[in-house]
């Protein structure tokens, strides 16, 4: 699974994809994206939603990739 790059879009427009994409989704299914920088305002939706997730900083400092796993 390829993470899906997002570091080009300009706020709010991330979050609102990464949104439709858990809300559209599947239970189990796996989604990734790449950020400029770690989500702080989307985690407390993708608690709401029960959504599993964990981050790490790419290895030459130039983002965060957000891994989501759905319920």
């Amino acid at each position: 699974m390829s993470p899906r790059d997002l570091r080009g879009l300009v706020p709010p427009e991330p979050m609102e994809i990464i949104l439709d994409d858990v809300d559209n989704g599947s239970s189990g299914q796996q989604l990734a994206y790449v950020l400029p920088h770690f989500p702080g305002p989307l985690i407390p939706l993708l608690q709401q939603r029960k959504v599993g997730f964990d981050s790490e900083m790419l290895p030459d400092m130039s983002g965060v990739v957000l891994k989501l796993v759905l319920p």
